[in-house]
């Protein structure tokens, strides 16, 4: 499976070079098969002719299927048994409507593979596509159970008999997996393009916004009749929006946030009054407390040094740190772990989710599993090729002051 279909047609050229007459490439368009093109609807009935074992006449001439997302639901493959993501979604969905065309009921296959390709360490460091798709097919597992493991041996997989049918259909639903915004239709890719444009065909207002300093501010008059503040800040990977009135700041989204900042060229900027900064600084101490992980420790609790207590010793614990079954990677991951717990960078509030899942678990493979669940490589500021960084501080991007038609 591949989401582009240029691609699909390059795997196509290749292998049909080493495979020739066995490969078919389908997509939206319709199929191909020896650089020949086929309608769509003769394309579908040979991929059924040759993968769906229901289908009454069978044949065996084609042995490699490539595909778009558009063939992730709707005809069964399971006389096969190995899938390949080629490339990997944004949204793990797709990746299990891939796998389940082919791991269906009725297959004659005891096992099934699944091959993915990741993307490489300098690309993922730029877009974290690796550590996104793992965090959220492990979410998958823990909220609705699956007995299989779509993307690699980290993941925990238990089957729960029974769970939500609401939730299960808005996690298959199109309109979840079609934008980044599943509820209004909205994708940040929206003011992705917005800025390409920008550099494009504006190419000194693009170099003007490349230039604007750390910690800019600026302010306009809005609709609301109470003076507010908004606050980009950023953390190493870490982005987040947060505005406050002065009686109380909250997080925002990124699409509440571009709202309040978005404006007309000819709109006026006002003038910033000295509410400016005790607003910044509740703004500032409401992002550390939530980046913090402690919104639930009580003042003097042992409990969350208890619990990094817990972790640290089983990960020192000789069974654990010498287990013969991991790699070199899995082995500078635990290093990595313990030192940033030497460095105070691991939140309380992980921790004791941490501990809470590894108390009753002994296999060391799924202690490291629920370990980089948890903290994953980006926490850490440590990737597989081996780099390290420091740990990040905050940094204040830009703040809009919002001044309200209340305000003097």
């Amino acid at each position: 499976f591949t989401e582009s279909k240029e691609t699909g047609e390059y795997l196509h050229h290749k292998l049909n070079e080493h495979a020739s007459d066995e490969v078919l490439f389908f997509s939206s368009h319709g199929g191909l098969v020896s650089g020949q093109f086929k309608s769509k609807a003769t394309a579908r009935e040979l991929i059924k002719e040759n993968f769906d074992p229901n289908y009454k006449s069978q044949s065996d001439k084609l042995r490699i299927l490539i595909s778009t997302d558009v063939l992730s639901e709707g005809i069964n493959l399971h006389r096969s048994n190995i899938i390949i993501n080629y490339d990997l979604p944004w949204n793990p969905t797709k990746v299990l409507q891939r796998v389940g065309r082919v791991n269906r009921v009725g297959t004659e296959h005891r096992h099934i593979y699944i091959f993915n390709f990741f993307p490489t360490a300098q690309s993922d460091d730029q877009i974290g596509l690796e550590d996104n798709i793992k965090a959220k097919i492990q979410a998958f597992h823990d909220t609705l159970g699956e007995d299989a493991k779509y993307l690699t041996e980290e993941e925990i997989v238990a089957s729960h008999g029974i769970f939500g049918d609401t939730l299960y259909k808005r996690l298959n639903s199109k309109r979840t997996y079609e934008s980044d915004d599943g509820e209004s239709g909205r994708s940040e890719l929206e003011y992705l393009q917005l800025i390409r444009d920008i550099r494009d065909n504006h190419s000194e207002l693009f170099e003007k916004i490349k230039r604007l300093p750390r910690k800019a501010r600026s302010g306009k008059v809005t609709d609301d009749r109470n003076v507010r503040l908004i606050t980009f800040f950023r953390k190493g990977k870490l982005k987040k929006f947060f505005m406050t009135d002065g009686n109380g700041s909250e997080e925002v989204t990124f699409f509440d946030a571009v709202d309040l900042f978005q404006c007309e060229e000819d709109t006026m900027r006002c003038r910033i009054t000295d509410q400016y900064y005790p607003m910044l600084d509740q703004n500032k101490s409401q992002f550390d407390f939530v980046t913090s992980g402690e919104e639930h420790e009580l003042a003097g609790s042992r409990g969350g040094r208890s619990n990094e207590s817990y972790v640290i010793r089983r990960l020192k614990a000789k069974e654990f740190r010498l287990h013969p079954g991991f790699t070199d990677e899995d082995e500078e991951y635990i290093r990595q772990v313990l030192s940033a717990y030497a460095h105070g960078v691991i939140p309380k509030n992980t921790t004791r989710k941490i501990k809470r899942a590894i108390e009753r678990e002994i296999n060391p493979h799924k202690v490291l599993g629920l370990l980089k669940n948890h903290i994953p490589y980006t926490l850490l500021g440590f990737k597989p090729s081996g780099k390290t960084a420091l740990p990040a501080r905050r940094e204040v991007i830009l703040s809009g002051f919002l001044a309200g038609t209340g305000s003097e």
